[in-house]
């Protein structure tokens, strides 16, 4: 039973990698258009975003991106603490940790209480961990608005937004 199950599964994996395997390109030159694709579509918006802010006061302009600026350099300086090197090692550590709570067990797993809550301990670690990252991106992503907002305008003197083409 085990073995035919295997192989209906088997079977239903290459029906459904022979379906996308027309559309499938490992070329990196692919990789790198749609990259390069992705960017003329966003950089319409973040054009748009800049010239938004740039209609609100100089004054308040500055104001948001000193406190924008201050926040992130706090935030550089105490995420490390929660997340060491976890946003160079990706998912690396926590597999780790996992491999050396999880290496001596036996099927059917026998974990005690002390292992389950640390695990549990562990994974809530690193989720809150990318979480705090992902708050990081988004405040560098404001800092970086605010002080272009800040620099030289952009479009013409009524700063209205002009359509770009995508892809020329």
């Amino acid at each position: 039973m085990t073995s035919m199950l295997l192989a209906v599964e088997m079977i239903a994996f290459a029906i459904a990698w022979m379906a996308e395997l027309p559309t499938l390109n490992l070329r990196p030159s692919k990789e790198r258009q749609q990259y390069a694709e992705a960017l003329d579509f966003d950089m319409p918006l973040h054009l748009e975003l800049i010239i938004w802010l740039q209609r609100f006061p100089r004054e308040r302009l500055e104001l948001l991106s000193a406190y924008s600026a201050h926040r992130l350099d706090r935030m550089r300086s105490k995420l490390p603490l929660l997340t060491g090197s976890i946003e160079k090692l990706g998912v690396l550590p926590l597999l780790a940790g996992l491999f050396l709570q999880l290496k001596d067990l036996h099927w059917p797993l026998q974990l005690h209480w002390p292992q389950i809550l640390l695990i549990a301990f562990l994974m809530l670690c690193y989720w809150t961990g990318m979480l705090q990252l992902g708050l990081r991106v988004r405040l560098e992503l404001y800092d970086a608005l605010l002080k272009r907002a800040l620099g030289d305008p952009i479009g013409d003197d009524c700063r209205e937004p002009t359509p770009l083409e995508v892809g020329s």
